[in-house]
């Protein structure tokens, strides 16, 4: 198959790769082929392919959530043409032009941004299109007319990596997103105050869902309350967050049969759950809960993360939580849905915590600004705090406020008389933690331990310490097994609802696990003892490290980062995290080392050998 045979599928992928989900919509049209139009816009590769074969000349769409799109309506619109400077800030950005003579600048929305589209607000004549909204890219066409990249101006980076708007059109577009669903008089009509707006926006969702309203039409109608009512308007996402929610809850029968006149007089539900036949239940449930890590976890589903004790599952968690924070690939290689997490930790202090996120941020190369809002922690340490007691937190929790919800570690979640060999106990437990991810909206991720001895010759759902409940009860269970390499463990993966996942290896550079594909992942550590050799004479102790021979082995007059410098003391006997640090600052102090700001907004900080000054 060439890119000649099948143009829109590669283009599709290509954007995909980009990490800009795309949709087909209609040949030389802009009306969407998927049932719930953008609210299905994916970078799934496996689904654009399923629909592009489907569609082979279905025009290509991007959900333009995170950017915000300068639509310049028509062939010579005069908007800016006395303003060159400002013109001239428009065009470091990737430009499309329509066929209609217009133009789409793109860029991404400012940290702590969440526009919406907007249609001649800016302008005559120019709209926007960001959160909320969509655009057709090249090489789609309408009405024969294709679209098409200005030279040198393509869509060619990551959404990460796109320009943010001059300052004059933030300004711009900061007013306008103040203003919206404000009346005439100043003040919205029919106002929701802050404090109130999600629970009425979820009412008003569930009193249309009760009618049988689908999760599209639920979030097309809440979207306009929130702009028209809500004040201040309420980010996009929580509001497709709500009627996500929503959505997942059956119509009631009676409520739909009387608004859509189903019979003559009222007739009253069954009084008990009556079986739905086939063609009833495809009816209900024509598509699988959306996904949280694409190939591994989906709303409302459990995960086992199960691995030997000081393997590092915390550091390799967190980096998943910081992944599902920002809609960043998981090790590289699991697509995630953006969406806030909650960490809930009954292992660590909150001290620790605070001292492991920056470092875990620093080396994902995400800002802190990025996961400050979205990555929530509770730190249960010294608590005693069991899962059933916490009923009254979880009540608290608002449905769909949360994607994920991580427990570490689960053990410490057991009531103390409950034994986690027992069948009935686990169970028990973990048919709780079923029903609040339901009632959530949301997936729990448990960090549990693996049992004890080797773990080469067991299956996947025998990793897991405990009762065999432990492994049948949830839907994903991954494992991490140590590799016959130092320093190299092996995930693999048991799953309900997608296909198998293939096995991988991954190497620890603190303070991540980062996957490398040069280890075989069936070279699984045998734990067979070994016998002693018989010696009379003492093995060969290593040199004891002083700070001026650290300095000498791992600084150099380059400046590296901290956790760049760990890197390079990773697997060195007698040279722990603790004791990088530690060596780092006395040596700043003894002046050995000369610490300086490295490029890039807000930091980071690295250090360097001290340059020796030559007498004459």
């Amino acid at each position: 198959m060439t890119r000649a045979d099948h143009p829109m599928l590669h283009a599709a992928l290509w954007y995909a790769e980009l990490s800009y989900p795309v949709f087909p919509c209609a040949l030389g049209r802009k009306a969407p082929l998927t049932e719930h139009g953008l609210l299905e816009a994916t970078t799934d590769a496996e689904q654009i392919t399923a629909w592009w074969t489907q569609y082979p000349d279905a025009n290509i769409a991007i959900r333009t959530d995170g950017l915000v799109v300068i639509d310049i309506d028509g062939d010579g619109n005069a908007w800016l043409a006395d303003d060159p400077a400002k013109l001239a800030e428009l065009n470091v950005a990737p430009l499309s032009l329509t066929p209609r003579g217009g133009r789409h600048c793109y860029f991404r929305q400012p940290g702590g941004r969440a526009w919406r589209s907007t249609a001649g607000r800016l302008a005559p004549h120019v709209d926007t299109r960001a959160n909320g909204g969509y655009v057709l890219v090249a090489p789609s066409a309408v009405e024969g007319k294709p679209y098409h990249w200005q030279d040198e101006r393509e869509l060619s980076v990551p959404q990460q990596r796109l320009p943010e708007p001059p300052t004059w059109l933030v300004e711009q577009l900061d007013a306008l997103a103040a203003t919206n669903g404000v009346a005439s008089n100043g003040t919205p009509a029919n106002a929701i105050p802050e404090g109130q707006r999600n629970e009425t926006l979820a009412r008003l969702g569930g009193a249309m869902r009760r009618v049988g309203m689908s999760q599209a039409e639920i979030f097309a109608a809440l979207q306009q309350a929130n702009a028209d009512r809500c004040a201040p308007p309420l980010p996009l996402r929580e509001v497709e967050r709500t009627a996500a929610s929503i959505a997942r809850y059956e119509p009631d029968a009676v409520s739909v049969a009387v608004v859509e006149n189903h019979w003559a007089q009222d007739r009253g539900p069954p009084a008990q759950p009556t079986p739905l036949s086939v063609r009833e239940l495809m009816a209900v449930h024509r598509t699988l809960r959306p996904a949280v890590i694409q190939g591994l976890l989906r709303r409302g589903e459990t995960m086992n993360v199960i691995a030997p004790s000081k393997t590092g599952k915390s550091w390799l968690v967190l980096a998943l939580a910081m992944a599902v924070a920002t809609g960043r690939k998981w090790l590289d290689t699991f697509d995630t849905v953006a969406g806030d997490v909650l960490i809930i930790d009954n292992e660590l202090h909150a001290e620790t915590l605070a001292h492991r996120i920056p470092q875990v941020a620093e080396c994902l190369h995400i800002g802190m600004n990025d996961i400050a809002e979205t990555v929530y922690v509770q730190s249960l340490r010294g608590q005693l705090r069991d899962i059933f007691s916490m009923r009254q937190f979880f009540e608290s929790i608002e449905p769909g406020r949360y994607a994920l919800v991580v427990l570490d570690a689960f053990y410490r979640f057991m009531p103390r008389d409950m034994d986690e060999n027992d069948n009935g106990t686990m169970a028990n437990i973990y048919n709780h933690v079923d029903a609040l991810a339901e009632r959530l909206g949301c997936s729990f991720v448990l960090i549990h331990h693996a049992t004890k001895g080797s773990q080469s010759a067991k299956a996947v759902t025998d990793v897991g310490a405990g009762a065999g409940s432990q492994s049948r009860a949830t839907d994903t269970h991954l494992v991490l097994r140590p590799h016959e390499e130092p320093g190299a463990v092996v995930l693999e993966a048991a799953v309900r609802s997608w296909p198998p996942v293939e096995p991988m290896t991954l190497r620890w550079l603190f303070p991540l696990w980062k996957p490398d594909p040069e280890l075989d992942p069936a070279l699984l550590r045998s734990e067979k003892p070994k016998r002693a050799k018989a010696s009379s004479k003492e093995p060969p102790q290593p040199p004891a490290w002083s700070v001026e021979r650290f300095v000498e082995a791992f600084l150099s007059e380059q400046p590296a980062t901290k956790a760049e410098i760990r890197e390079r003391a990773t697997d060195v006997p007698g040279l722990s995290w603790r004791r990088v640090s530690d060596f780092l600052e006395i040596g700043e102090r003894n002046g050995l080392i000369d610490r300086a700001k490295l490029p890039g907004q807000g930091g980071p900080v690295g250090y360097a050998r001290r340059q020796q000054e030559v007498s004459e």
